[in-house]
């Protein structure tokens, strides 16, 4: 979390370090909980409008466009690198942001087979693992571009995958 300092909050805030350390342990977990805030802000977490490559389509959209986003995606790349040292945060970040983001997708994805758009089979953890993971992939390690072409390149793989 380069930048971030509990010093910098308190002075922006106007409150002592100790009000801030007494909610939160760590500038990580402050900003695990300003990544939360800004996942609250986002509109419905599920669109079901439309067929199934449309809804992933716009719904991995909002995740790119949010990860591109200076604060959000900043955020992000800074806990992914304390995720490996940190247990707790580690935990935090799988159960309040992750666990959101593959609820989301499985949800899209059951309604996709419920509507016979993708096969009764379909291994859905491989199906959420290869919608999500090259997103993170590209923000975390390669580096490549995150756009709308590459989610719908990953939609289309899936579904391919799925029918």
């Amino acid at each position: 979390m380069h930048g971030l300092t509990v010093e910098g909050v308190a002075a922006r805030s106007g409150v002592a370090k100790t009000t801030i350390y007494r909610r939160w342990r760590s500038k990580e977990d402050l900003a695990l909980a300003a990544l939360l805030e800004l996942i609250k802000e986002e509109s419905t977490p599920v669109r079901h409008v439309g067929g199934t490559q449309a809804a992933l389509s716009a719904y991995l959209g909002r995740l790119i466009d949010n990860l591109n986003s200076k604060l959000y995606g900043r955020i992000v790349r800074g806990l992914i690198s304390d995720l490996g040292v940190d247990l707790e945060l580690a935990r935090g970040f799988r159960e309040r942001v992750l666990a959101r983001r593959v609820a989301a997708m499985r949800a899209l994805l059951q309604r996709g087979i419920a509507r016979g758009e993708l096969r009764r089979d379909l291994d859905l953890e491989i199906a959420v693992d290869l919608l999500l993971g090259p997103i993170y992939y590209r923000l975390l390690i390669s580096g490549e571009p995150l756009t709308r072409a590459v989610v719908d390149r990953l939609v289309r793989a899936v579904m391919a995958y799925g029918r």
